[in-house]
């Protein structure tokens, strides 16, 4: 079994009460069934208050968020009252995880950090691929949840994921000579991508995409920022679940602007700092990577690391000149680099819904 984790991820530390954006702020809180029980029986004042706080529904139990949007057991100092009270061992499941994640499809395991987090992000977005490979022995995998339902037995399944490893290490060494522009980047990636395609899946099939492969290969390519791809994200807000006021902030700013920020975008972006396209699809394409095995296809991940990117780069535009000062403060845009918080804040409003994420892996 193979595990995989980006050079950073080991050395991760939350910095708690120092985060302006608190992953304990506008979520609903999930607490595990254990855990549940645990402060169901748990004494004192504090145990009094987490079970008014604990709520259930669908057999799940959770925290509500209060009306501010803080979690009921964040203090105004930025501390968890549980954690502080009993130690960061009654934290629930996601409290003390987040914002690290583990995935597997057999025989294959990473771990990474949620660009959510903005601590985690800023790793991230400063990564250059770097990877600790560790390989694990049978007896640790009977211990994951998930082995059974990944475990797929599939003939060809080892040799698949040993391609598509070798695909992402392909377009890794290739990311740092791609166009800087943001059009030419995509024409280029999106080269690489058919190319792994045609390739991977269809060894002994018509590979349907020759054309448009082979006129990306002469040259051509169209605007990142046309009239069809604004017509994309506005349906993409449209369709998007957000999780609370922030993003019911952030439509009221995107109404605002949609009249006429598409005939601005082209103006608009050659005012643009770093977008991190080189950072953003090293964590797409690692995190992401292995829908190649499930879907039989590697052009999805092309259309999140595009659609995604699209996403931030005209919401970055509409939050720089569209949205009121008082506005911008909501998400903290102008304190480090904008893109920087609208990575973050993307981040939050889709990577932890199933139902966003599969609008963009469309």
């Amino acid at each position: 079994m193979l595990l995989e984790y980006p050079l950073f991820y080991p050395d991760f530390a939350c910095i708690g009460k120092t985060c302006k954006d608190s992953c304990c702020r506008d979520w609903l809180i999930d607490i595990d069934f254990d855990t549940a029980e645990k402060y169901q029986r748990m004494g004192g004042a504090l145990g009094e208050k987490l079970r008014k706080k604990l709520h259930k529904k669908d057999g799940e139990f959770y925290f509500e968020v209060e009306k501010d949007g803080r979690c009921p057991f964040l203090q105004e100092d930025g501390l968890c009252e549980i954690q502080r009270e009993k130690g960061e061992e009654e934290l629930s499941k996601v409290c003390d995880a987040y914002p690290r994640r583990e995935s597997m499809v057999y025989p294959y395991m990473q771990l990474d950090l949620h660009l959510s987090c903005e601590e985690a992000a800023k790793a991230i977005l400063s990564w250059k691929g770097e990877l600790i490979r560790e390989e694990l022995e049978d007896e640790r995998l009977s211990e994951k949840e998930n082995i059974s339902e990944n475990s797929t037995g599939e003939s060809g399944q080892d040799e698949l994921l040993v391609s598509l490893l070798a695909f992402r290490q392909g377009l890794w060494e290739a990311l740092p000579d791609f166009p800087q522009d943001i059009s030419g980047f995509f024409a280029e990636l999106k080269t690489v991508f058919l190319q792994g395609e045609e390739l991977l899946f269809y060894e002994n099939k018509a590979f349907p995409y020759d054309e448009e492969l082979e006129a990306l290969e002469q040259g051509l390519r169209s605007s990142f920022f046309s009239e069809e791809s604004f017509r994309e994200y506005c349906k993409m807000n449209e369709e998007i679940q957000g999780r609370g006021e922030l993003w019911k902030s952030f439509l009221t700013i995107f109404h605002r602007a949609e009249k006429d920020l598409q005939n601005k975008m082209q103006s608009f972006y050659r005012e643009k700092d770093k977008l991190y396209l080189e950072e953003l699809c090293r964590y797409y394409t690692f995190r992401y990577l292995m829908t190649g095995l499930k879907k039989k296809s590697i052009l999805p991940l092309f259309h999140l690391i595009r659609k995604c990117i699209l996403w931030m780069a005209y919401t970055d535009s509409i939050l720089q000149y569209y949205a009121k000062e008082e506005e911008k403060q909501l998400f903290f845009f102008g304190e480090e680099k904008a893109f920087f918080r609208v990575a973050v804040f993307f981040s939050k409003e889709v990577e932890h819904q199933k139902k966003n994420m599969d609008l963009f892996l469309g």
